[in-house]
């Protein structure tokens, strides 16, 4: 039942009666203290959550699974509700009880999503969420601005983690001695493998790579208009040139010879190569028909006053 992953208790008919006769502060909360008293303190378990509906038997009181196991709670024991004010949250560090939680992608998302249905957090609490059909619990280890429990109904709270129960910070050797990872679980941001780091040192080059193959205005050369018969722009006549000799100083690649893989930097796509048709075929033979036709700017002139004949 979804109740059971959040903070929220059934009340009866009769306490939203005598609520609405006093000056409470909304939204409201409650303080829900079990009758045993702790051994060694003296004093009794609590917790703090909101009310989700008003609709339990008179005398009777529903609490999520999670808040009965912090309070050492058996279905039917005597709890005392009591309404009371909380501030509201600026920050909670939590722990969760298994390595589990660290198989989660977005932890922010997860937990944005999971905390609307809690109204107050109370330090010593193991709360319990749920994600993809699966329970994580999480401990509440710190609250403030109060270091006893806090409101957390439409505020911005900052989460901080602890490492999980039972996770153990990964080491790598070096060459003369073991050397820790410097990255602790509460940077969730920064992966701390070594494949990560990789990663990280291939994007640099390839923006280095980039940034050298951006493009440089005015680097070509130009031409003329009225140029000879057998002139041709500079640019054709090395892109060619350098395209024949390239040719020629390729070895002709066996059938057997397996392809070369094609590396190209991180971000770059690649669409194929430029199309240079070989020297004697009918493409080549029609772009230097082109580019040597001298035929510019043909047609007859036009006046728009003719000169009458005396």
């Amino acid at each position: 039942m979804d109740a059971n992953y959040g903070g929220k208790i059934f009340l009866p008919p009769s306490a939203l009666e005598e609520i609405s006769q006093l000056e409470v502060v909304y939204p409201l909360m409650f303080k829900i203290q079990s009758d045993e008293e702790e051994e060694g303190t003296g004093s009794r378990r609590r917790t703090h959550g909101g009310v989700l509906e008003f609709t339990s038997e008179e005398g009777r009181v529903y609490l999520p699974q999670w808040m009965m196991d912090t309070l050492h709670l058996e279905p039917r024991a005597s709890v005392e509700v009591s309404n009371v004010a909380l501030l509201q949250g600026a920050l909670t560090k939590l722990q969760a009880q298994s390595t589990d939680f660290l198989d989660i992608s977005d932890h922010r998302a997860v937990l944005e999503r999971a905390l609307r249905k809690f109204s107050a957090l109370t330090v010593g609490d193991v709360i319990s969420i749920e994600y993809n059909n699966h329970e994580y619990k999480l401990a509440v280890l710190e609250t403030q601005p109060s270091p006893s429990a806090i409101n957390i109904v439409e505020t911005d709270l900052n989460v901080d983690f602890a490492p999980p129960v039972g996770y153990v910070e990964p080491t790598r050797t070096g060459t003369g001695s073991q050397a820790s990872n410097s990255t602790s679980f509460g940077d969730l941001s920064r992966p701390s493998s070594s494949i990560a780091k990789d990663v990280r040192q291939k994007e640099e080059i390839a923006k280095d790579e980039a940034a050298n193959l951006r493009f440089q205005a005015f680097r070509g050369s130009g031409s003329r208009i009225g140029a000879k018969d057998n002139a041709r722009p500079s640019s054709l006549r090395s892109y060619a040139s350098a395209s024949v000799e390239n040719e020629k100083q390729q070895p002709a690649a066996d059938e057997d010879q397996k392809p070369v893989p094609l590396e190209l930097p991180i971000g770059t796509l690649f669409f194929g190569y430029d199309i240079v048709p070989p020297p004697g075929s009918d493409q080549a033979n029609t772009d230097t028909e082109n580019s040597d036709s001298k035929d510019g700017f043909q047609g007859q002139g036009r006046v728009l006053r003719q000169r009458r004949k005396r």
